[in-house]
């Protein structure tokens, strides 16, 4: 057995830059002249914007499940993570590093992309509570870690209360994240039978 775990199975490589993608969409979109155009623009992205923000919503549920996986399966002996970059950041990089940024980028833009999916396309997709569920829960579970600059240990992780005491299985957990890090394809984890519901 290995006295090291990794930090991240292989997701982070998946994630999807949202922020700037969405930026770029809307700066684009602004720029056209009639609201005819606007909308025939933002309609070719549509499905791009959801296959994005259901990608990194994947991400966001991975990370905490393998939170819990790294903490429980590591409890009574305690293993240092690997790779974690956020420990290597110095005074000047922390000072600049805001955690939260890019999860209340998305959290943010949720009403936005309901309120533009209806005025550009004409039908409003509604985000569903699951997907604002995670993110509350992913951002708390950043807070709670504070942005992971201090997590060398499986001891350091700090979860959340709503998933602390629930019994999920960790062999079934690591199947998944297995899955949809081998398909490139983060967006499988969000439709698995697994649940953070208690």
């Amino acid at each position: 057995m290995t006295d090291k775990v990794k930090f991240d199975p292989g997701m982070g490589e998946l994630v999807v830059n949202f922020n700037d993608y969405i930026n770029d969409i809307y700066s684009h979109i602004l720029n056209l002249y009639s609201p005819h155009q606007k909308r025939m623009q933002f309609k070719l992205y549509l499905n791009k914007i959801k296959d994005y923000m259901k990608n990194n919503m994947g991400f966001y549920l991975g990370c905490l499940l393998w939170a819990y996986v790294l903490v429980k399966e590591n409890i009574n002996n305690p293993k240092e993570i690997e790779g974690n970059e956020f420990l290597n950041l110095n005074k000047e990089e922390l000072k600049k590093y805001d955690y939260t940024l890019q999860i209340n980028f998305l959290d943010n833009y949720f009403d936005s992309f309901e309120r533009d999916s209806a005025y550009y396309a004409g039908k409003k997709i509604v985000i569903s509570q699951k997907w604002r569920d995670i993110v509350a829960l992913y951002t708390e579970f950043l807070e709670m870690n504070k942005g992971f600059t201090e997590t060398k240990m499986t001891s350091d992780i700090k979860l959340p209360e709503k998933i602390k005491n629930i019994n999920l299985n960790i062999e079934g957990i690591k199947d998944i994240l297995n899955t949809a890090i081998t398909k490139k394809d983060l967006s499988i984890i969000l439709d698995t039978e697994i649940s953070l519901e208690t």
